[in-house]
């Protein structure tokens, strides 16, 4: 049975890496089996904050899943996007079903991953929208969802 797997990346705050997983499980009912959290350099402790909150999350959708944590440096997009390309590939040698966010992430190392999502022909390109950042460090369920939009780009842009 293939598994969901889920890709993520810190960024510049906390909130965007948890809400746009509790996005994906409730706008779209993907609730990950595995979850691999790219980590910057420099950012260690958000991914120290973000493992327990993760997996209380995920554990409240049915099963605890402890994030996957890999470092990457933001700096060095070819090494980043060699990495994130080198896990997608991986799990969809397996057979798994793989989804990427990129609402977190920074600019150069999001593209490393766009590139890499298009090329290793991932299942899902999540991203979650918000028309007003007043909002972005409030958890999911407190933002007004009038003001939310979670999207799959694939779905959405390669048709």
């Amino acid at each position: 049975m293939a598994l969901k797997v889920y890709i993520t990346m810190t960024g510049i705050s906390r909130w965007p890496v948890l809400n746009a997983l509790w996005a994906a499980v409730c706008c779209k009912g993907y609730v990950p089996d595995r979850i691999y959290l790219f980590v910057t350099k420099g950012k260690e402790k958000d991914a120290q904050a973000l493992a327990p909150w993760i997996g209380a999350l995920t554990e409240s959708y049915g099963h605890r899943v402890e994030p996957i944590i890999r470092e990457i440096d933001e700096g060095d997009f070819a090494s980043s996007g060699r990495k994130i390309t080198s896990v997608m590939e991986e799990e969809r040698a397996a057979g798994n079903e793989v989804a990427i966010d990129i609402t977190p992430g920074r600019k150069a190392i999001i593209s490393s991953a766009l590139i890499s999502a298009w090329q290793k022909q991932v299942d899902h390109v999540f991203y979650l929208y918000l028309e007003d950042m007043r909002n972005a460090n409030n958890p999911y369920p407190m933002i007004p969802f009038h003001l939310q939009h979670f999207v799959d780009l694939k779905e959405e842009v390669w048709k």
